[in-house]
């Protein structure tokens, strides 16, 4: 009876140990597929916020930008997107930057040049930017 009970704890043992790492491994693969957007923050000048051209999408419902929220997830901070409905008031063309009314939070963080189709609360990974991207 020793032995079968010593073999069913190893069995049991060693049963979580795969499911661990499985779960380990789908998280990666998730983490891995969500689209990669760069984060930028909106600048005030006297006729609207600017932003660069990249934070700027045309969706059916009209122009939107998408701000970025952080969330406490199971492992570590998630990132969702908010897309916020705005009017382009002017576009410069020569510095690739746009200028928007609709936004109001000086020190919110908005998604730009996304490697895929965004949508509202989705969930996506925040590539590192440089400070000169934040200006």
């Amino acid at each position: 009876m020793g032995g079968e009970k010593r073999f069913a704890k190893t069995l049991a043992v060693g049963a979580c140990v795969v499911l661990l790492a499985c779960t380990v491994v789908s998280q990666v693969i998730y983490w891995r597929m969500l689209p990669d957007v760069r984060a930028v923050k909106a600048r005030w000048q006297d006729t609207g916020f600017v932003l660069p051209q990249g934070a700027v999408f045309a969706e059916p419902q009209g122009t939107c930008v998408y701000c970025i929220e952080e969330k406490e997830g199971r492992f570590g901070p998630k990132y969702l997107l908010r897309a916020v409905l705005v009017t382009v008031e002017e576009t410069n063309e020569k510095e690739g930057e746009v200028t928007v009314r609709g936004i109001y939070q000086e020190g919110q963080i908005y998604a730009s040049d996304a490697d895929a189709p965004l949508r509202n609360g989705a969930e996506v990974k925040v590539v590192p930017y440089k400070e000169s991207d934040m200006e």
